[in-house]
């Protein structure tokens, strides 16, 4: 090696005596190996080259490779090919060159020649690759610039630039967390202690992401929860060599607390929203329009007497179980909300329960979401049961018609009275009630309908002859078979000239019907509203420590109690109902740890000491902590179907 050493080195420095462009570090770098490698070559000392880097410090040198190679103590495959074929012909060559040393003083001006020649054009090439250079790295300069414009500037975007040793090379904020101790960390759990299928997990951290890009070469994504409780996304990209082997990596991290904190507050209030409805008898429906898909909660099946997974979830299945005479009309209906024509989809139909009867449902809903060329994509709604509702009304419409036909065939009795209260008219329907009075014309008002001696203080006719206003009046009026209600209206009569009151005319009706009919509406009205508001099973709000804050009558007489506040009253809280103690403390358990709780079943106890089965169902309400704050109970009498279970030895 010191042989092709000295020859480098003299090369070289003439080279080097004519262009800037042949130090040490210049050749290095352009054949692609250290300069202290190089200069350890030129001393002489054990250095090895290949043979592509002997090829190109050939190419920069203008010298022959076999030269070098074999100044390097290797023969290229040429040259021990033609010694191979044959060693005669070698032999002769190398006498041929000694003779030729001898006589080289003559050649060695056209070998400096040529050499001139040579560097001349290898300077050209040099300073045109050069201007070359200068042109690429001004570009890389200037999008360099323009990236770091870009990253400097993000708002909510913090950006970090690794190294493949988990060195920060650059960041567009404040760093918090070493990721170079937190590589070292992780490696030294590698290497100390492995995972069960021989590989390390990566940790939970800020970094965690870009420990797993630089050991799989891909673009990775996480979450993370800093240390002062702020939410992040993180992501991180490596950046690979033309060997696949990752130099650098892209960090980043967007701060998404404000959204964590919308999103479990909505997820907080779509679980109280679907509580409530649910709660209320009101199942809750969910349909994407593109895929026809319909998600249902499973109230909306047990309303029709279905299990969940009996239907197939879909748009065409809530087509074919519509009322053939509601399935245009709601199918128009939808799609003219679908078109905007409508804020809610609105509309009462029937579907067919499990047992082939229908039931009345009013379904409500709204559009949600719209594509970017505004077609539909999701809308959701409820489902109400309202059977009784419908039954109700059909039975109100019939009493409207029975008293809008009642009404009809009554006649109003007017009469015109002069100032005087002198009856100067009557018509017939007046004739016909106070027939036994007749004639009543030419007669005083008060003597001819009511048998006074005087006016009545309130009479509405007098009071219209003092004001000149229209007057109103119910007046119960008693005749020799039976005590009436008749509605006075008073309306003056006026001169055309003087505009003086000359007269009032009064229109009576019997309102008596009307009153008995009105009260019995009443009734009815009363007894639905009773059904409609008094729910059928037990509702109660406990606090965190069991007592009670609100119930239902159905609560208190489930319990024995006549009324709430006999209940509330008498117990200061819920665990006095339990027959069992265990019971409560498990109920009490099972409220600590979950959110909402279906089907517990036990006994309670009544003040009478009896005692029955019951079943219910609790939802908890927490505050942003986690803590109890209340709890809703509602409780249903199981008592049949537990002696039923009793008696058959099965459960139901």
């Amino acid at each position: 090696m010191s042989a092709l050493g000295s020859y480098l080195t003299e090369r070289r420095k003439a080279l080097a005596a004519k262009h800037s462009g042949y130090s040490i570090r210049s050749v290095a770098k352009r054949i692609g190996i250290h300069h202290s490698y190089l200069s350890k070559l030129e001393r002489g000392e054990n250095a090895p080259l290949t043979e592509e880097r002997i090829h190109a410090l050939a190419r920069l040198l203008g010298e022959d490779p076999d030269l070098l190679m074999a100044l390097s103590g290797k023969l290229s495959d040429r040259i021990t090919g033609l010694i191979r074929s044959n060693p005669l012909l070698f032999l002769g060559s190398l006498e041929t060159l000694e003779k030729q040393g001898a006589s080289s003083s003559d050649t060695a001006p056209m070998r400096q020649d040529q050499r001139k020649n040579e560097l001349e054009e290898l300077t050209r090439l040099l300073r045109d690759e050069i201007r070359e250079r200068q042109v690429l790295e001004s570009q890389l300069r200037e999008q360099q610039r323009v990236q770091r414009t870009i990253l400097e500037n993000l708002q909510d975007v913090s950006v970090t630039l690794l190294d493949s040793q988990f060195r920060i090379l650059w960041s567009n904020s404040p760093v918090t967390e070493s990721p170079a101790h937190y590589l070292n960390q992780h490696d030294h759990k590698t290497s100390g202690a492995a995972s069960a299928n021989g590989r390390s997990e990566p940790e939970s951290g800020a970094f965690s992401t870009a420990w797993r890009a630089m050991k799989t070469r891909t673009v990775q994504n996480g979450t993370y929860r800093s240390p002062d409780g702020k939410h992040w996304l993180v992501r991180s990209a490596p950046v690979l060599d033309a060997n696949d082997a990752v130099t650098q990596i892209v960090h980043m991290q967007f701060e998404v607390t404000e959204l964590m904190h919308a999103k479990q507050a909505l997820e907080a209030s779509e679980q109280r929203w679907k509580f409530a409805l649910e709660g209320a008898q009101e199942a809750v429906w969910d349909y994407d329009v593109p895929s026809g898909r319909l998600q249902c909660s499973p109230t909306w099946y047990t309303m029709l007497g279905y299990r969940d997974g009996d239907l197939d979830p879909t748009i065409t299945q809530w087509e074919a179980l519509l009322h053939p005479e509601d399935r245009v009309p709601a199918l128009s209906m939808l799609s003219a909300h679908f078109r905007g024509e409508t804020d809610f989809y609105d509309f009462e139909y029937r579907l067919r329960c499990s047992d082939g009867s229908y039931k009345w449902i009013h379904s409500r809903g709204k559009l949600m979401e719209k594509s970017s060329i505004g077609t539909p994509m999701r809308i959701i709604g409820t489902h109400y049961d309202m059977s009784e509702r419908k039954a109700a009304e059909e039975q109100i419409l019939a009493n409207e018609a029975f008293l809008e036909n009642l009404l009809g065939s009554i006649e109003e009795g007017i009469s015109v009275l002069a100032p005087d209260m002198t009856v100067r008219y009557a018509n017939p329907t007046m004739t016909r009630w106070y027939a036994e009075e007749m004639p009543v014309v030419g007669r005083k008002c008060h003597e001819a309908f009511h048998r006074l001696g005087e006016c009545c203080s309130r009479c509405p006719a007098v009071r219209t002859l003092r004001t000149g206003r229209n007057e109103f009046e119910i007046l119960e009026i008693m005749s020799s078979t039976a005590s009436r209600a008749i509605e006075f209206n008073a309306y003056p009569i006026r001169d055309a000239q003087s505009g003086q009151v000359t007269g009032v005319i009064v229109f009576v009706r019997d309102i008596t019907s009307k009153r008995q009919i009105q009260q019995a509406l009443t009734e009815i009205e009363d007894k639905y509203h009773t059904i409609y508001q008094g729910a059928p099973i037990g509702m109660c709000t406990l606090d965190a420590h069991g007592r009670f804050v609100s119930m239902n009558p159905s609560y208190a007489r489930l319990y024995g109690y006549a009324s709430p506040g006999a209940l509330m009253n008498s117990v200061r809280s819920a665990s006095e109902l339990f027959e069992s103690p265990e019971d409560w403390e498990r109920l009490r358990a099972l409220i600590g740890t979950q959110d909402e709780i279906f089907g517990f079943e036990c006994r309670i106890r009544r003040p009478d000491g009896s005692t029955i089965w019951t079943s219910r169902t609790v939802r908890v309400v927490r505050d942003a902590r986690g803590q109890l704050l209340h709890y809703d109970v509602f409780v249903e009498d199981i008592e049949a179907r537990k002696t039923l279970e009793l008696l058959t030895g099965a459960p139901k």
